[in-house]
């Protein structure tokens, strides 16, 4: 009604987004209990959260075409966070990579402004990809020393 630009807009986005990715969250919860349900739902969980990251990205824009002497993170910073735990609960590395990159971008107001437990939040989000890794890694070294056991039992 008013406009791509108008601020209005951006909120009736930002609402939208919001239930999007609580939408999300439960669908996630969710999954694990039906194998062919849970292939079916994998596309529309890709593309609502594809929209819902191009709807923050748009507000991310659209705060910083204003101009103002504030951090977008200010405005943005629970989106932004929720969005990242979604992408962390698909589990795969690619994906908590990208939740990364949008934590990157509220790190320094949750750092300055958030509270200890919160900012424990943004730093397990941001690194979540770092412990897939690793866990990987030490489940393969622990399958390998199981299986030298057993050979040698």
């Amino acid at each position: 009604i008013c406009g791509a630009q108008h601020w209005t807009t951006h909120f009736m986005t930002l609402d939208m987004v919001e239930e999007t990715l609580t939408a999300l969250n439960e669908t996630l919860m969710r999954l694990g209990q039906d194998p062919q349900k849970d292939e079916e739902s994998m596309e529309e969980i890709f593309v609502n959260i594809a929209e819902a990251a191009d709807g923050i990205e748009r507000a991310y824009t659209f705060a910083n075409n204003l101009n103002l002497k504030l951090d977008p993170a200010h405005w943005l910073f629970d989106y932004t966070l929720a969005l990242a735990r979604v992408l962390v609960g698909l589990g795969d590395v690619k994906s908590q990579k990208y939740a990364s990159e949008w934590i990157h971008r509220v790190d320094k107001y949750a750092a300055r402004f958030e509270n200890e437990g919160m900012q424990k939040v943004v730093v397990a989000l941001r690194d979540a990809w770092k412990r897939d890794g690793s866990d990987s890694k030490r489940k393969a070294e622990t399958k390998s020393d199981d299986n030298k056991k057993l050979k040698s039992g």
